[in-house]
């Protein structure tokens, strides 16, 4: 049985070494390569992260060398990778108390560059060294936050933080919230095709029916983890999953297929430098031993499982020392973090404020420039539409002076000629009795020189001149005439003194025609003392003092009740008289 457990060994190192890996596609990249620039630094980043699984310690060393080129090249991308490399080495092989220092300097890294991707896988890197640590608590919550990145980013890695979280409920014994947990895992792995993450699930359901005391159904688990294992190759992985062989194997009392198993998780851990595992193996070994009753070998085994117990247990003490002075700087650091995040919030609405108020200010001037621009257009349109209203109200009153003007002409010829008529009639009015007074003269000098019967005629001719000097239809057609230039003149005068006379309308009539009293006489058919002793009466009947003159009594009368034309014609009617008797006294 041990021949074949060597020969095992040595069949899985020959497969291993002549596997084609891209590890050998990436060491001939870095030997031709011989630039000290970044491109170089992610060829140690790569190379450094594929040894996580094959050689933690060599995986160590890709990741310093990559860490000490980035930092002199200020490639912050590449030093946070590189941090996340040479962390993980450490926690590969215990180094807890190391690998958070490194963890938690490539998470500030990521958290400047602002990577969500890197900053999701750093805290799930965290989260598997506090759940080795048993912290369980602490361990959760990085997975938490790792898994909310993850799922923001829909990418494959959500698979992954699910087995962890399963894997700290586990160790917590609430077994239904792991069972859930790796089962969504497993689906999701199987869904994106991602091997370690298929191997992954297919280990914590074995380990999981380990802890429910099904070591056959865990068996299932444990060797399809394996077979995708050793077709990665994952050599830290492969010793875990000997490892759980061997215990399965133990609890069904198979102790040879437990040894084979076993002691080739020796030769792995060995290998892989994962004293971990190859304490847990010695110890399952020992176990072996006993159940046999072989108790020299079992002491062997004791020694061997007890010293490197004790180096663990060592470093353990140390590791809680620098654990805790970790997370002190680690606190430290989260809080210069939070400053920092802060100050960067603040600097940014900040920015957000300048940038409203100057956006504020760029949509008023805006607003102005468009209310300025609506008010000027408004305001030309208003003008514009005012200045053609006012050339339409100069247009339309020119029209309408055109039109006063042409009907003020029009009356003033209208005017003028009623006033000639008045003026002709007047005339021949005056003339008529002035002739047929003389005829009354001759008549009465003829009826003193001729007998009894020519006398009697001439007698009846004197009447006839008399009847003819005092026709009323020579009035009414004088007063048709007059009234036709001077409107409403007798009314005027009823109406401010209601008891005169027609004798005195006759009288005041020419006195507004400036007739002499002899022309006055003539027309009213009565002597010249009459009509001077009518002229009294009308003075008398309209209250006059001396001072006053009648005539300007009458025309201040008429101004209230006439329009400015008649006073125009008036003055052209009195000019005209005054040509014609401005010889005669005046009444």
């Amino acid at each position: 049985m041990k021949c074949l457990s060597i020969f095992c060994i040595l069949l899985f190192s020959t497969f291993y070494c002549l596997a084609d890996t891209p590890l050998d596609s990436l060491k001939k990249r870095l030997s031709t390569y011989h630039l000290s620039d970044t491109t170089r630094v992610n060829l140690l980043n790569e190379l450094g992260y594929q040894y996580w699984i094959v050689d933690p310690l060599q995986s160590e060393l890709y990741g310093n060398e990559a860490l000490i080129l980035a930092d002199s090249l200020k490639y912050t991308q590449g030093k946070a990778f590189a941090n996340r490399v040479v962390g993980v080495s450490h926690w590969a092989r215990g180094h807890y108390d190391t690998a958070l220092k490194y963890l938690f300097d490539g998470l500030t890294d990521y958290q400047q560059l602002n990577d969500q991707l890197g900053i999701g896988s750093m805290h799930n890197n965290i989260g598997l060294v506090y759940l080795d640590q048993h912290s369980y608590e602490l361990a959760l919550e990085y997975f938490e936050q790792s898994l909310q990145k993850h799922r923001l980013l829909n990418n494959d890695r959500e698979a992954g933080v699910l087995s962890n979280i399963g894997n700290t409920y586990l160790k917590m014994g609430k077994h239904a919230e792991a069972e859930k947990m790796y089962q969504t895992s497993l689906t999701k792995s199987l869904a994106n095709g991602r091997k370690y993450g298929i191997a992954e699930s297919y280990s914590n359901l074995g380990e999981l029916n380990i802890a429910k005391s099904k070591p056959q159904e865990s068996l299932d688990f444990f060797f399809r983890s394996l077979k995708i294992r050793e077709q990665i190759p994952d050599l830290e992985g492969m010793s875990m999953c000997l490892y759980f062989i061997g215990k399965a194997y133990i609890s069904l009392k198979q102790y040879e297929q437990a040894e084979q198993h076993l002691k080739r998780g020796v030769q792995t851990s060995i290998q892989v430098s994962t004293r971990k595992w190859l304490t847990q193996i010695y110890n399952a070994l020992k176990e072996i031993e006993v159940a046999r009753g072989n108790y020299k070998q079992a002491l062997a085994y004791q020694e061997e499982f007890a010293t490197r117990k004790d180096s663990l247990f060592n470093e353990e003490k140390s590791r809680q020392i620098a654990e805790m002075q970790v997370r002190y700087q680690t606190l430290q650091q989260e809080q210069r973090l939070q400053l920092q995040q802060k100050q960067l919030e603040i600097l940014q609405q900040k920015n957000r404020i300048q940038q409203y108020l100057r956006n504020g200010l760029l949509a008023g001037l805006l607003l102005l420039a468009i209310i300025g621009y609506q008010v000027m257009s408004t305001q030309r349109l208003k003008i514009r539409k005012n200045n053609e209203l006012l050339e339409k109200n100069k247009a339309l009153a020119e029209a309408e002076l055109e039109k006063a003007r042409l009907q003020e002409l029009k009356l003033t010829q209208e005017l003028e000629y009623k006033s000639k008529e008045l003026t002709s009639y007047t005339l021949n009015f005056i003339q008529k009795n002035e002739l047929l007074e003389e005829l009354k003269q001759n008549i009465q000098q003829l009826k003193r020189t001729q007998d009894k019967a020519t006398a009697t005629k001439l007698n009846e001719l004197n009447r006839m001149v008399e009847h003819s000097m005092n026709l009323d239809k020579d009035w009414e057609d004088f007063k048709r005439h007059f009234e036709e230039v001077h409107k409403d003149f007798f009314k005027t005068l009823k109406d401010n003194y209601p008891d005169i006379t027609s004798n005195e309308l006759k009288l005041c009539a020419l006195l507004k025609l400036n007739m002499n009293l002899k022309e006055a006489s003539h027309v009213m058919g009565i002597s010249p003392e009459s009509v001077k002793t009518a002229r009294y009466r009308l003075r008398k009947k309209f209250n006059l003092t001396r001072d006053e003159n009648l005539i300007d009594h009458i025309l201040e009368l008429e101004k209230k009740a006439v329009n400015n034309q008649g006073v125009a014609g008036n003055g052209q009617l009195i000019s005209h008289r005054k040509s014609i008797s401005e010889t005669e006294p005046t009444l």
